[in-house]
């Protein structure tokens, strides 16, 4: 019992530092995108080209091992979400990742002296723990897209009106506007002038960043270099429109919480519940694992707890 408590105890230590390490590379990366703004590029790039050996050494080895799967080809949903999510991972080292971490996963609860099955657990949430990361990592990105719209619809229009190009504009916007809209839009600026029609260049930028708001933004201008009109009023209308939509999601959001909350607490509490009667009960629930009845009884607990839990998240899903 006292081996459970300890590693227990391990666990959230290590989970502590692990988020105090997080958040002060994230701190780190703030600074160091404010500084890029005064620091001038050749020294900016001196920089990163002494930090680089430490930063890449990690990249560099799983660079090497994805070679071997060089003539693999991979998923187009695998493809999408790694550009979705702006990482730099090609397909093969992104698997080779996952493979590393379910390794390494099931090396560690080997080490512990795990149950195979327990081991065998930990090595599929191992294997699968890139994918949600990265699946939150575009989740997270496209809705900073939502709210850059805003300020860069606004400069559009003001540099508009103040006797920019479209083009100029954007470019402009682009410079303006951090990742991950603002190196779309110096992107979309490149491969217009390399001759590339304005149209495939907004398509390939929607493929890249599938946000609805920037897909009616999109749609709108594409409309208005066909018909013609005031481009800089249309913008300010788009910049309107989506703040109020953006404004009607965080109230929806802010009355939703409750419910959310709810599907959390009411499904993980038979868990932990479970969790504590199995560590702490003096052999009061194993039983439930040692006899096949049992085994029936937390099957269907498990069964009605996940179908809990989307009946409650369909309920306070509304679209908008």
């Amino acid at each position: 019992m006292k081996i459970w408590i300890l590693l227990i105890f391990t666990f959230f230590v290590s989970f502590a530092l692990f988020f105090l390490v997080l958040i002060r590379i994230q701190r780190k990366k703030v600074v160091d995108r404010r500084l890029e703004v005064f620091v001038p590029e050749n020294q900016s790039s001196k920089k990163d080209a002494e930090d680089s050996p430490r930063k890449s050494a990690m990249r560099e080895f799983i660079s090497s091992i994805s070679k071997l799967l060089k003539g693999i080809s991979f998923s187009e949903s695998t493809k999408r979400l790694l550009s979705e999510a702006g990482t730099l991972l090609k397909p093969e080292e992104y698997f080779v990742l996952r493979i590393l971490i379910c390794l390494g996963a099931g090396l560690i609860s080997w080490m512990i002296d795990f149950n195979i099955f327990l081991i065998i657990g930990i090595c599929v949430l191992g294997f699968m723990y890139p994918q949600f990361y990265m699946k939150g990592k575009r989740k997270k990105r496209l809705n900073i897209l939502s709210y850059q719209l805003i300020e860069t619809l606004g400069i559009m229009s003001n540099s508009l009106r103040a006797g920019f190009s479209f083009m100029q504009a954007m470019q402009l916007a682009g410079k303006e506007t951090p990742e991950p809209l603002g190196p779309e839009l110096e992107r979309a600026v490149r491969e217009s002038g390399l001759g590339v029609p304005i149209e495939e260049v907004f398509e390939s930028m929607l493929k890249r960043l599938p946000n609805k708001e920037l897909e009616v933004v999109i749609r709108a201008i594409l409309a208005q270099r066909r018909s013609g009109g005031n481009l800089a009023e249309l913008l300010e209308t788009m910049e309107e429109t989506i703040r109020g939509r953006i404004r009607v999601l965080e109230e929806l959001h802010t009355l939703t919480s409750q419910g959310r909350m709810s599907s959390w607490i009411i499904t993980l509490l038979p868990v932990g519940l479970g969790l504590y009667l199995f560590f702490l009960g003096d052999g009061y629930f194993t039983p439930m694992l040692k006899h096949p009845l049992g085994w029936l009884m937390l099957a269907l607990a498990a069964i009605s707890i996940v179908i809990g839990w989307i009946f409650i998240r369909k309920i306070i899903k509304v679209e908008v």
